[in-house]
């Protein structure tokens, strides 16, 4: 029987689920940040213990778990601390080298740019004074945390779909500078960029902003999904991700897989929907292009075992950029792998063939927005919404930008379907039986 320690922030918890299963017999100890809650989370019943420790501080770890078999991380900005942990238990896994590289987005398109991966990644740099967004020239960018996720804030201010700085397209660097300076914050911006933004909601981890040229994918993105073993990259299925974009009056009936036009973008970009397509199902250059990026990464950094989500490829003519790789497992996985009797990992870590029955497709509900007057028939929907979702009640005020990573507002349907276009059929039909049942 082997002891399994998994580390995460109290908010990621629900991403151990798909690990709480696939180990169920043997001994999982979680180590977390805070006090957590049961509720919603069932699955953490399956533990042996579960650990409050603050600041996941190394000797206390180690004094309460004096050894581990396996230590997985569930959040990327926790990588050094696995590295560490892996160090003291023996594990050769995961350096503090590509501990540091994968945990930082800069640091993992600098790493690229030194390993020959260059034409994969968008220009990109963390500007400490005004000058050096020189760089970018007259082209668009895309400002964005050098740690965490998309559906985390750092900025000070920043609100999750009214940002000032964070996950917004710009025109150009004449257009960010002149925003920040109409703010009052220009000083201020560079001043936090030199020193970083301390949260323990990410361990106090430095983080600044980063700039990327701004790539806009002519089709819906593909992020292959998968997993190390041994230094070998497996990639399991793809994921499209279809984008929704703040201000745009977007048909509940409109297609996800079609809806990706350039036109009158603006400045906030989020995911609407996000679906599972099969290898066999996915064009011979995009699985040998995303091949060859991953298994180029993974050889160089001498990564052992981990689990992967993405990078997203963003497909733009003649070029395929990779952007953001998740070193852990997504919320997708957790999503498939509950549809599918809690076989995906588990077969995984026994090294048994992996069969893939439901398909999935996990999007945000499309709702007229406006003040909620009363609902009905919710309970026969049930089985279709997403564990981590926000209440639908009387008085719930439904936001007119609705998006997979939404804070304010979040109510999210799994939907299962043997197609992508029967994916795409269900998830329609279920947001109109969703829109039934509510009274404005």
């Amino acid at each position: 029987m082997k002891t399994v320690l998994l580390i995460s922030h109290e908010r990621s918890l629900n991403k151990t689920e798909i690990f709480l299963n696939a180990y169920k017999n043997d001994n999982v100890v979680i180590v977390t940040d805070q006090k957590y809650k049961t509720s919603f989370r069932p699955f953490l019943s399956l533990a042996k213990d579960i650990i409050v420790i603050r600041q996941f501080d190394i000797c206390n770890i180690i004094e309460r778990v004096s050894s581990a078999d396996i230590v997985i991380s569930v959040s990327e900005n926790l990588l050094p601390i696995q590295s560490q942990l892996e160090s003291y238990y023996g594990i050769d896994n995961i350096s503090p080298f590509a501990a540091q590289v994968l945990s930082n987005k800069q640091h993992l398109d600098n790493f690229c740019r030194t390993i020959g991966l260059q034409d994969y990644i968008p220009q990109s740099l963390t500007p400490m004074f005004h000058g050096q967004l020189e760089k970018f020239k007259n082209k668009e960018i895309f400002s964005k945390p050098d740690i965490g996720t998309g559906s985390n804030i750092f900025f000070p201010g920043d609100r999750d779909n009214s940002p000032t700085i964070e996950y917004r397209r710009w025109n150009n660097r004449h257009h960010f500078l002149k925003h920040i300076s109409d703010k009052g914050i220009h000083n201020k911006f560079f001043e936090l960029n030199k020193t970083g933004i301390h949260s323990d909601r990410f361990n106090y981890m430095a983080c600044r902003i980063m700039f990327q040229e701004y790539i806009w994918s002519q089709e819906p993105s593909i992020s292959p999904y998968g997993y190390v073993v041994n230094g070998e990259v497996k990639i399991l299925f793809y994921v499209k991700n279809s984008k929704i974009k703040y201000g745009e009056v977007l048909d509940p009936l409109s297609n996800p897989i079609q809806s990706h036009s350039k036109s009158e973008i603006s400045d906030i970009v989020r995911e609407r929907a996000v679906w599972i397509v099969m290898p066999d199902e996915v064009e011979h250059h995009i699985k040998q292009k995303s091949n060859h990026f991953m298994n180029t990464l993974i050889k160089r950094l001498g990564v052992k075992n981990m689990f992967f989500a993405g990078p997203d490829f963003h497909i733009n003519n003649d070029r395929f950029v990779a952007i953001d790789l998740n070193p852990r497992p997504g919320q997708f996985i957790n999503v498939l792998d509950r549809y599918n009797d809690h076989t995906i990992i588990e077969n995984i870590i026994h090294d048994r063939p992996v069969k893939i029955n439901k398909k999935v497709l996990w999007g945000c509900s499309v709702l007229r927005p406006g003040k909620v007057k009363s609902v009905s028939g919710l309970s026969k929907l049930k089985h279709l919404f997403n564990q981590q979702n926000h209440t639908i009640e009387s008085g719930t005020v439904i936001p007119e930008f609705q998006n997979l990573q939404s804070r304010e507002f979040q109510f999210n349907l799994d939907i299962s379907g043997n197609n992508e276009q029967e994916l795409f059929n269900n998830y329609r039909d279920a947001n109109q039986l969703l829109q039934n049942c509510i009274t404005y």
